[in-house]
């Protein structure tokens, strides 16, 4: 009972922190395109009957030529592996009861490392990409709740957050604690474990020198900004914010000049348009603001292809109904 309750208040705590595909008007998410998108090539990368988890970040492997993202086939939310060089088929790489959630592959595509409820928390796993073996856990009992993992650039250290949650008796729920988000890193070579700064969702700039993460925005307005942190000498600049948006989910270009990321911003401010989320690019030193898509359905998790020729995210566009969620490519031409 306790591990229903604490994993029903992190899905809501990841809806807070990136919004679903909610109905709004008419069955927006039948069509594909929307006529502002620039003429842009869409094409799905994923079918309905892949049943791609409709809220959780998923992973390009550095050689693009794989996905790695949760399935629901299996009934309990494992983590799947598909080509994208051709073929349909998926790869199963978890087997567990548990809903294993937001994987990420080494730079040499060797491995995978997911977070998972077991034994009462959230840990950290690593496991096999190409085999599905030899599953090692990172995390154990500090900190008490760990998410969001992902590689350094040489694959030597892996980032994450922690998060906290407190028994709430008058409810009978486990309670997320507000701004309990802390940035930590683990060294595989040694097993060390370093704590950081307050912050979700982070991952490391391509030269390996920074930390780039989630975190509320000095504005006031509430919503959260993107960051980044020196890894030395822990200096923090603060590269996004608004007073009216905030960023979702975000990846850096592999060049590190760009960051692609989601946001609302700009939308639900008529009545004959939602709120909703869309893929934005900024460059790093925070010029070039650019919306990318515009269609009424959430655009969700985009992740750059390795040579930046395009963006992956997550939509429930030109699905029959709009609890459908697939992985879509969108042509990206650089300037």
């Amino acid at each position: 009972m306790v591990s229903g309750n604490i994993n029903r208040v992190f899905l809501v705590l990841i809806v807070v922190f990136l919004a679903s595909c909610a109905p709004r008007y008419g069955e927006y998410w039948r069509t594909v395109v929307d006529p502002q998108e620039g003429g842009r090539r869409l094409s799905k990368v994923t079918e309905k009957e892949d049943l791609v988890d409709t809220e959780a970040r998923f992973a390009v492997s550095k050689d693009g030529q794989r996905l790695a993202f949760t399935s629901w086939k299996s009934g309990n939310g494992d983590i799947y592996v598909k080509s994208l060089i051709g073929g349909k088929a998926l790869l199963q790489r978890t087997y567990r009861p548990e809903t294993e959630l937001a994987p990420s592959f080494s730079p040499d595509g060797t491995n995978l490392v997911y977070y998972a409820y077991r034994d009462g928390n959230y840990h950290i796993y690593m496991i096999g990409a190409e085999s599905g073996m030899a599953i090692q856990q990172i995390t154990t009992n500090t900190p008490t709740h760990a998410v969001y993992p992902t590689f350094s650039p040489d694959g030597k250290v892996i980032v994450f957050n922690s998060v906290d949650f407190i028994w709430n008796s008058q409810t009978g729920n486990y309670q997320y604690v507000q701004n309990s988000e802390i940035i930590w890193t683990y060294d595989l070579t040694t097993g060390r474990l370093t704590q950081y700064t307050l912050g979700l969702m982070p991952r490391f700039t391509p030269d390996g020198k920074g930390i780039m993460f989630k975190r509320a925005s000095k504005t006031g307005s509430g919503y959260y900004s993107l960051w980044v942190m020196d890894v030395v000498s822990g200096a923090e600049t603060e590269l996004i914010s608004g007073f009216d948006f905030g960023v979702g989910d975000f990846d850096i270009s592999p060049d590190g000049k760009k960051i692609v990321f989601s946001t609302d911003k700009g939308t639900g401010n008529t009545t004959s348009e939602p709120r909703n989320s869309n893929i934005w690019v900024i460059n790093i030193d925070g010029t070039g603001l650019t919306q990318l898509t515009y269609h009424l359905s959430d655009d969700l998790h985009p992740i750059w292809a390795p040579d930046m020729s395009g963006i992956y995210f997550l939509s429930c566009r030109g699905e029959e109904r709009k609890d459908v969620m697939n992985i879509w490519r969108m042509e990206y031409e650089t300037k």
